[in-house]
């Protein structure tokens, strides 16, 4: 099983675009009003899995990033949260893996803050089985809204091989909650799976109507 504890000794032999990485509101130009995604067949989560340090969730879907499709591959969760937004960090984050016909992957981070029962996460947490690949039908519909707002940049896979080349949009404007008794029944199941934060190293991160 994946260590975080022993995360700095994961190899790497790229290291000059890694993620995740420290976000701000004052960092780079705003460059649009929304961030370039349009999704086009929403997320239709099929086979829960367990993934060892958190739940990972096949399905299948379709997403448009600058005009380009990509399809939708899975989606995981991390808590906490691995991108740091104006010193924040979140309860959860969550990943929507996307990868086009050429294998080009881009990953969609979306935050989840304490509040309100997440039924969507609820229903995984019901089916979860720590054994066994378990069917289930369930559209994701709700947690990604409909102008959304965050940050575009380049960097790479957040667990080993840790590949860069991989896109990411980091959405900030998304409304999902989820409560203390789901954080609490994660924390119970699964140990913090967050990668510590990675220098930026130049790279240029473009803000969309985030001011």
């Amino acid at each position: 099983m994946l260590n975080y504890r022993e995360q700095a000794s994961w190899p790497n032999a790229f290291g000059q675009q890694q993620s995740p990485i420290r976000l701000s509101s004052t960092l780079g130009a705003n460059e649009g009003p929304s961030l370039p995604i349009m999704v086009k067949r929403s997320p239709l989560l099929t086979t829960v899995t367990n993934d060892q340090t958190t739940i990972k969730v096949i399905g299948n879907g379709t997403t448009q990033f600058f005009n380009r499709p990509s399809a939708f591959q899975q989606v995981h969760f991390h808590v906490p949260a691995e991108h740091v937004v104006d010193g924040h960090q979140a309860a959860m984050e969550i990943h929507l893996v996307h990868e086009t016909g050429i294998g080009q992957k881009t990953v969609v981070a979306l935050f989840a803050e304490l509040g309100a029962n997440n039924q969507p996460l609820q229903r995984l947490i019901d089916a979860f089985d720590a054994a066994a690949a378990v069917p289930v039908n369930l559209p994701l519909t709700d947690w990604l809204p409909q102008t959304p707002r965050g940050f575009h940049y380049l960097g790479s896979l957040t667990t080993p091989p840790l590949s860069e080349g991989v896109e990411w949009f980091v959405i900030t404007n998304v409304a999902v909650t989820l409560s203390q008794d789901q954080l609490d029944w994660w924390q119970a199941h699964f140990p913090a799976n967050n990668r510590a934060l990675q220098p930026l190293n130049e790279r240029i991160v473009e803000r969309y109507g985030v001011k």
